[in-house]
């Protein structure tokens, strides 16, 4: 197994996940002013200074710098999702050892995919955003259990317990199953609330 070093971001109750892009601001210092686009970085997600103390094996999202802002006081970098890796040693609280997880072999699992695919895009029709024709497209093209996941989870899981639950179940089977039933549970939700807002 490889282990490499990058530098670590900690960001707090915030989720990259793999596949997937998010903005940070981050504030400005000589390590962040460094940062460029095209750079490989880790996203650490942290709930507490627990996790900051306690990092070993705990999982990251190696990431690619795909912008990069600088104002007087902070920097806004926009992450885009690589995969999962352990964290292995943290050097300084800067730097950070990583090894890459041994890739699952993910068999057929379209009846998962397909009832993802219903709940989601029921979902989208109760939520019904402009995005929505965009999005249901998107998820037509995801062939991926893997990535199918980590899109929805992103996309349509907004509370920070539940994200971080999900993105911590590294088996893709497993990680589907827990998303169906989150979006079952969200969907009784809104249209129990469009019921009310009807009465």
């Amino acid at each position: 197994m490889e282990q490499l070093t990058l530098k670590i971001f900690y960001l707090k109750k915030r989720v990259v996940f793999p596949y997937c892009t998010l903005t940070v601001i981050l504030k400005l210092t000589g390590d962040t002013r460094e940062i460029k686009k095209g750079d490989k970085v880790l996203a650490y997600t942290v709930r507490t200074i627990i996790d900051i103390l306690l990092y070993r094996n705990g999982l990251a999202t190696l990431s690619e710098v795909l912008d990069v802002v600088n104002d007087e006081q902070s920097v806004k970098i926009m992450l885009k999702g690589l995969t999962r890796v352990r964290i292995r040693r943290v050097i300084k609280f800067k730097y950070a050892d990583f090894a890459s997880l041994k890739q699952e072999e993910i068999g057929p699992h379209e009846s998962i995919m397909d009832e993802l695919r219903k709940k989601s895009q029921e979902l989208i029709f109760l939520i019904n955003v402009e995005e929505s024709d965009k999005l249901i497209k998107l998820l037509n093209y995801i062939v991926d259990l893997n990535q199918m996941t980590d899109f929805i989870s992103n996309y349509f899981v907004m509370d920070f317990g539940k994200r971080y639950r999900l993105y911590n179940t590294l088996g893709a089977k497993e990680r589907g199953q827990l998303l169906i039933a989150e979006l079952t549970e969200l969907i009784d939700k809104m249209a129990k609330k469009r019921k009310k807002i009807s009465l």
